[in-house]
């Protein structure tokens, strides 16, 4: 089957693939708990005659596609989990379970890749090589991917892929467009929690206690300098605190104050500089106030950069797959992807898949409103399997 038969089969894929992604919808489940996902998956892929790759997990699921010719071995990811999130009840297909919602649009991805997989299974005579599928669970506790890694994914399927690409839905980007971006293109990320502790007391007796409350309010402002104060202005970061505890009811003083939040960087070195100034304010602030802190960094992945090994082969599917014209180049965002991980180890490329609809305004990413223009969904299927082509040709 050529190459330019591609794009035709993907648009005949269009109502099966949708079919899927609204069922995936309509059941969405969290992370480490996407079971129903899971089997539905390896059904599918069975049929495709796909070998399955047993991970020893209760969820995600890893198949191989064998070519008939020895060759290189390409990965494809996709991710499997919905978030906790309350869906707008006027969506036509939405939630049908409380409390969970697909609204990171990973059901859209996990369409891509299905259709991805059966592009590539009817060319399998043809083929060259072998293409792993990855249908990761957990990116949205940005934890699926180490988790994979850690079960020995590389050595259960045959050893490490000389690639690996993966997709987003971008809502800002109307559906038919394909972002390209060589490097960065998502944020790494690292999580703190500052425990601020003092001396309870009675709140008539100010000067008896040691109050944290206070010192956390002149923490959570000194914060706000690590971006302006401490970081170079042409670095993108971010430093903000998400969530304040205390360990007492209301309307009494606390013996401790815990202060939660995240760092965002594009540069490692930016990333690093950030967290120390964190210790180094929470010291500061604690021995101002007569507290004492304790700092504590969660690392959760790092930037998500994408190869330049691969950047001619992705510019090449994208422009075959969307047309030239319609390959786009946005800034990097400051969102975070467990997809990073994997880059780590091999080289690896990440798209943005234009996903909104154009002439309205289209709710981001983790919003009771967002949702996904399902247009694209063959587009994402023959750009993901043009990827695994091209590389299987051209490495």
């Amino acid at each position: 089957m050529k190459m330019e038969l591609l794009d035709t089969q993907a648009a005949g894929l269009y109502g099966e693939m949708l079919a899927f992604k609204e069922d995936l919808h309509r059941h969405p489940e969290s992370s480490f708990q996407e079971r129903r996902t899971t089997e539905l998956l390896k059904e599918k892929l069975a049929a495709l005659g796909l070998c399955p790759v047993d991970m020893g997990m209760d969820t995600g699921v890893v198949a191989v596609l064998e070519g008939e010719r020895h060759g290189k071995t390409a990965a494809l990811r996709a991710d499997i989990d919905a978030i906790a999130q309350t869906e707008n009840q006027n969506h036509v297909v939405r939630s049908e379970t409380a409390g969970l919602m697909h609204g990171c649009g990973h059901d859209f991805h996990t369409a891509c890749l299905y259709g991805a997989a059966k592009l590539l299974s009817a060319r399998k005579e043809t083929l060259s090589g072998r293409v792993a599928f990855l249908f990761q669970p957990a990116e949205e506790e940005t934890q699926g991917a180490r988790t994979l890694l850690d079960h020995g994914l590389w050595e259960r399927m045959g050893g490490k892929p000389d690639c690996i690409f993966g997709l987003h839905n971008r809502p800002e980007l109307p559906a038919g467009q394909i972002a390209v971006r060589n490097g960065p293109i998502m944020a790494g990320k690292i999580n703190f929690r500052v425990i601020l502790r003092g001396r309870p007391g009675h709140g008539g007796s100010p000067h008896k206690c040691v109050d944290p409350v206070v010192a956390g309010a002149a923490l959570i402002d000194g914060v706000q300098t690590i971006v302006s104060r401490s970081t170079d202005p042409q670095d993108a970061l971010v430093c903000a605190v998400y969530s304040v505890h205390t360990d007492a009811p209301d309307f009494f003083v606390p013996s401790s104050l815990s202060v939660t939040g995240s760092i965002r960087y594009l540069r490692d070195a930016a990333g690093q500089r950030a967290a120390q100034r964190l210790r180094d304010l929470a010291a500061g602030v604690a021995a101002a106030y007569e507290c004492q802190a304790e700092t504590q960094l969660l690392p959760q992945v790092p930037v998500t950069r994408n190869a330049a090994s691969l950047a001619e082969i992705a510019e090449c599917a994208a422009a075959e797959t969307a047309g030239a014209e319609n390959v786009a180049c946005p800034p990097p965002d400051m969102g975070s992807e467990d997809f990073a991980v994997y880059g780590q180890e091999v080289p690896a490329f990440f798209y943005w898949l234009g996903s909104g609809f154009p002439g309205r305004e289209n709710a981001p990413w983790h919003s009771p409103d967002f949702c996904t223009n399902d247009a694209a969904l063959p587009l994402g299927a023959a750009l993901l399997a043009r990827s695994a082509l091209l590389a299987l040709e051209r490495l």
